[in-house]
């Protein structure tokens, strides 16, 4: 019966098409902005502040002031707009800015400024206001998408293997046609992100293949929960990230130095160089910036070994690599460890590309922090699935 009634929301919001949630988000926005003009202060003055600021820019909007809780930015400018203390921005621009919360993790900050009695939006909610500006932003985007991919959508809800699967997805297409943090449920611990231990668990025997190896946080959290396996790929195509990704397998005891090979490429469909900006940082945005780098298929790379889990959080290349990686896939059906948040369609383009590699899998969709954010598709083998 619960899947009936899911169901039968989906289809709700499918039939009413996209003008009416553009429409409703706009007339909000409008009547916010009748009462503050468009005067914002960002909370959060880190990666997503800045990428408002540039977006607003461009948008020809100048924000007034930074907002943030680290009082070691207290007062220092950063892209030309000061910092101030939360208490402190209030007390200047609350009466006549509305406050824009530019932080990944936004829930403690959207309780921050409900407490200091300020208004305040999301920035998805700002980047609906200057889409040519600001979007597409990884998932959050305008929702034109889902409605014109309506079919693949609704093929996509019946995909999961449970309820909890099921009321994510749902929850996540409500999120992105109405900027509604109320619909979602409560993401769970970061930490069990990727190894989801009521899903599946690593063997002993099981060889890994970490694609997005970053700095080695993966492996770190494979140590910190004492999970043991015989070998290990860690795949990072940022070279400061490899740099350090490789400093911390140095400082490893042998046993474990020994377990892992490293590789500076990135994986995709095929074979050929891929321009990235490398920032060293977990955020490297591929097809932009200077930087080189070859990409090669998994099925290239793992041609002399039998993988049996993958995991992807590679901004935005999953789709491809898993395309690169399909034969390898179809043939080991690895456990699979997917993000889904890197593009808006890929909530539901790659469960549907999984389903195509085998029909022995069992798909459940886990999220591991606000909004869009941390998403992930597991894709088990129904033999390895926790009973």
């Amino acid at each position: 019966m619960a899947t009936l009634a899911l169901r039968k929301e989906l289809d709700t919001i499918l039939a009413k098409g996209v003008d009416s949630f553009i429409s409703s988000q706009a007339d909000k926005m409008n009547d916010l902005l009748a009462r503050t003009g468009e005067n914002f202060v960002l909370f959060g003055a880190g990666r997503l502040g800045r990428a408002a600021i540039t977006g607003l820019r461009k948008a020809g909007v100048e924000p007034l002031a930074f907002a943030d809780n680290s009082s070691k930015l207290w007062g220092q400018t950063i892209d030309g707009i000061k910092v101030y203390s939360p208490q402190e921005a209030k007390e200047v621009f609350g009466h006549k800015a509305l406050f824009v919360i530019t932080v990944y993790t936004s829930t403690p900050v959207r309780r921050q400024l409900e407490e200091l009695g300020v208004t305040f939006i999301s920035f998805a909610e700002l980047s609906w206001k200057y889409p040519q500006a600001l979007l597409p932003h990884y998932a959050t985007d305008l929702p034109h998408s889902i409605f014109s991919q309506a079919e693949s959508v609704s093929k996509a809800f019946e995909i999961w293997q449970d309820e909890i699967s099921q009321r994510e997805f749902l929850a996540q297409i409500t999120w992105r046609v109405s900027l509604n943090p109320k619909v979602l449920p409560k993401s769970l611990h970061p930490q069990e992100m990727y190894f989801q231990k009521d899903l599946f668990s690593i063997l002993p025997g099981d060889v890994l293949v970490d694609c997005g190896s970053f700095d080695g946080d993966t492996i770190r959290e494979l140590r910190n929960h004492e999970i043991d396996y015989r070998q290990l790929f860690a795949i990072e195509p940022d070279p400061i990230n490899y740099q350090n990704l490789t400093s911390f397998i140095s400082t490893l005891p042998e046993n474990l130095r020994d377990k892992i090979s490293t590789c500076n490429n990135a994986v995709g469909a095929s074979r050929e160089h891929v321009h990235f900006e490398a920032t060293g940082t977990a955020g490297t945005t591929m097809d932009a910036g200077s930087y080189e780098v070859e990409s090669i298929p998994l099925d290239e790379l793992l041609a002399n070994a039998q993988p049996t889990y993958i995991k992807m959080d590679i901004e935005g290349a999953e789709y491809q690599a898993l395309l690169g990686g399909r034969k390898t896939i179809e043939k080991y059906r690895p456990v699979l460890a997917i993000c889904l948040y890197h593009h808006q369609e890929d909530l539901w383009r790659i469960p549907l590309l999984i389903q195509t590699m085998s029909d022995k899998y069992h798909l459940y969709l886990r999220r591991y922090s606000d909004e869009c954010w941390e998403q992930v598709c597991y894709a088990i083998p129904k033999e390895r699935v926790v009973k």
